[in-house]
């Protein structure tokens, strides 16, 4: 069963620093060693996206992303393992867990 890692963090009360990256190597090497990687990608700072929304027919663009305070989504790591618990052993693993939060959610998966 595939899961979502989903790390998010406060950038007005915390961020990553660059002590932190040679546990993302190990992490990163750990799941893909484990045969339950699949997919993880990290994001650029919300200044750097946009946000659309339709209401009513009418398109709106906004530079950056729509969390102007409080958690940001910082990234995720899909997982592929037998059980919630499993990923949850993976989710205690994640650097951002020290100062902000990752939330475990099932993938859904289409058939057909």
């Amino acid at each position: 069963m595939k899961f979502a890692l989903v790390y998010q963090y406060d950038p007005a009360t915390d961020s990553p620093t660059e002590a932190e990256i040679p546990d993302w190597l190990s992490i990163d090497q750990e799941i893909k060693d484990s045969g339950g990687y699949v997919f993880a990608e990290g994001f650029h700072a919300t200044s750097a996206g946009r946000t659309v929304t339709r209401r009513s027919g009418e398109l709106v663009v906004q530079d950056g992303v729509a969390a102007t305070s409080g958690p940001v989504v910082a990234g995720f790591i899909v997982v592929d393992v037998d059980s919630i618990e499993a990923a949850q052993a993976w989710a205690e693993k994640v650097p951002t867990a020290n100062y902000g939060s990752v939330d475990i959610r099932p993938v859904v998966e289409w058939n057909g």
